[in-house]
């Protein structure tokens, strides 16, 4: 399997309970064969600061160790897009289809700062520690999702339009392209947690 990633580091960002806007919990970053994940002391310093997820990743300073088995926190791979957001994301920056598409990851980083802002859950990923900019924010419409959806299967390159549109499919996981009502990612934006 052919792995590249185009970043040397992510930013989580967090919507903390009852906020309106989100602020930057840590950052991600290569250690090794593994992406540690080390919270920021601003972060630590808040009076509100909750942890991503408690078993796995406490309020404490310093990189946090891994479970043996792991290869990043399983509470941050969880807000990664899965089978579906990836093939998205391997077809826009490759225009590869089926079984070659399957054969390359872009790696984690990518996945995580490349898929919509738009995810069900509390955190997002950004390239800026001081600068949220949301991706993918746009509407779309039934019939354009369809369409590249349709176009994706085939292995067919998108157009910037449909791209777009598809995008919305890229954070929500899952083997197969999803669709979250506006209403529903606002009130995603306010929960804690993260979801597959």
């Amino acid at each position: 399997m052919t792995s590249k990633d185009d970043y040397k580091e992510a930013y989580v960002w967090i919507w903390l309970p009852g906020e309106t806007k989100p602020v930057v919990a840590g950052i991600l970053q290569p250690v090794r064969a593994q992406l540690l994940f080390n919270y920021g002391r601003s972060y630590l310093a808040r009076e509100n600061a909750i942890s991503i997820y408690q078993p796995e990743l406490p309020l404490q300073p310093g990189e946090i160790p891994l479970a043996h088995h792991l290869s990043m926190p399983g509470s941050i791979r969880d807000a990664s897009p899965d089978t579906w957001g990836r093939r998205v994301l391997i077809n826009r920056k490759l225009s590869l289809k089926g079984e070659q598409a399957a054969s390359h990851d872009l790696g984690e980083l990518t996945y995580l700062l490349e898929s919509g802002s738009d995810r069900a859950g509390a955190l997002d990923f950004q390239t800026s520690a001081s600068r949220y900019v949301p991706r993918g924010m746009g509407q779309a419409s039934l019939d354009d999702l369809l369409r590249s959806a349709e176009q994706v299967e085939k292995g067919v390159p998108l157009s910037p339009e449909l791209d777009k549109a598809l995008q919305h499919g890229t954070s929500l996981g899952g083997a197969r392209p999803k669709a979250l009502h506006p209403s529903h990612a606002a009130a995603a934006g306010d929960s804690v947690g993260v979801s597959d």
